[in-house]
């Protein structure tokens, strides 16, 4: 059935932002929003709803989904190895960094680098995962784990973060995002699946699709909630801990002969907030700068349209040159028109003064309000971006308000 707009869970600006990062699952056009006559509510559909009934819609996976750090330019992902591993090692793993082929002596490199007191044994395992399957740790694909720091007891374990699943899926050919997903089960969907509706777990479902074979397929996950949350400080939440589970199952599921086996699936958050097998709070602390070496925000992306999720085509003619991209319905969308309508907006805020991604929750909760005067919330904000968790987020906070400002 369509999706309907939902007291509490999904409002009609939502389907709107749907509509626009999304098409139709059957026939791949474009969607609108319509208003079912009966019960008063908007619903989203196919563009051609009233003629072809078509159902569902699905999103493409972002090439940040599918590459991770990879997708990222040179001095980012510099700048996010400084600040997992400190400089020192940054300069001496500098050669690795974006390499997804790595031999078995250079993974064991890094992996001494990073880890330096895990045991040979679960630093071997991990450089065969490696090699076997094309995945680098300073990528965020590979984590070891300590649990019992120091006693008698005390183990390792090699884990793999959402974002390699995500690579390893993607190297058979791209994937999709059906009907909103990943998100919370509805009591109805539970009882449909499970036969039961859960009150002490949450339960998330994630469907993907192949577009090239139009095989879908679909994963479940849960989180208990008695269950303690790590890494909270750091953007992890119930919802993201149900959600990374229900997607690989589905990555599972759908790209059956390409996952390695016996390998848990964890949150970044949760992989890099355990320091001694314990899990630590990690509190945002000032930046300190070196006045001889400031370091500089990272470039945006370079002729990329925001609202549509594509890179602008260079177009000549003649001796003029510009930049466009075609849309669904046959019209263009040009770089220099949307950036001239951006600069028209006026700013509330100089976003140069928004350091951090608190301070940007702050200023999006102050500046952008509803109709009914409630101010944006951060996972609103993670949405708008079009992300589905705060660790996702590659641009500078300052960067992401200057893309929130020019929709709203």
């Amino acid at each position: 059935m369509p999706i309907y707009e939902e007291e509490g869970r999904l409002t009609k600006d939502a389907l709107l932002d749907l509509r626009k990062r999304n098409k139709c699952k059957e026939c791949g056009g474009m969607l609108n929003v319509f208003l079912d006559m009966e019960s008063g509510k908007a619903f989203l559909a196919c563009n051609d709803w009233q003629r072809t009934h078509h159902e569902g819609i699905e999103r493409e996976a972002s090439r940040y989904e599918k590459e991770g750090l990879a997708s990222l330019n040179i001095p980012t992902r510099r700048e996010i190895m400084d600040q997992d591993y400190g400089r020192e090692k940054t300069k001496a793993l500098d050669m690795y960094m974006g390499v997804v082929s790595l031999t078995k002596p250079q993974a064991r490199e890094i992996l001494q680098a990073v880890y330096p007191k895990a045991p040979d044994d679960e630093i071997a395992r991990a450089v065969l995962l490696c090699a076997s399957y094309g995945l680098n740790p300073l990528m965020k694909h590979v984590f070891l784990i300590p649990f019992n720091k120091g006693k008698d007891n005390e183990t390792w374990a090699t884990v793999i973060g959402i974002k390699a699943k995500r690579l390893l899926a993607s190297r058979r050919g791209s994937y999709s995002y059906v009907d909103n997903t990943p998100r919370v089960m509805t009591e109805q969907e539970q009882r449909t699946t499970f036969g039961e509706a859960f009150t002490d777990r949450l339960w998330v479902i994630t469907k993907l699709k192949d577009p090239a074979t139009g095989a879908e397929a679909v994963g479940y996950g849960f989180y208990l909630h008695s269950d303690t949350l790590m890494g909270a400080d750091k953007g992890n939440s119930k919802f993201n801990m149900a959600a990374i589970r229900s997607e690989s199952q589905g990555i599972d599921r759908l790209r059956p002969g390409e996952m390695p086996m016996g390998v848990e699936v964890v949150p970044e958050e949760v992989a890099e907030a355990t320091i001694e097998g314990k899990y630590t709070e990690v509190k945002e602390e000032p930046e300190k700068v070196d006045a001889a070496s400031p370091i500089t925000e990272p470039k945006p992306k370079e002729h990329w349209c925001e609202e549509h999720n594509c890179a602008f085509q260079k177009k000549t003619r003649g001796s003029s040159t510009w930049y466009a991209h075609k849309l669904e319905d046959g019209t263009w969308c040009n770089e220099s028109k949307k950036n001239a309508e951006a600069s028209k907006k006026e700013l509330k805020r100089d976003p140069d003064t928004i350091k951090t991604l608190n301070d940007l929750y702050k200023a999006c909760n102050e500046d952008f309000k509803d109709k009914g005067g409630e101010g944006m919330q951060p996972d609103q904000v993670i949405s708008e971006l079009g992300f589905s968790s705060q660790s996702d987020i590659s641009d500078t906070p300052a960067d992401c308000y200057r893309k929130i400002a020019a929709v709203r």
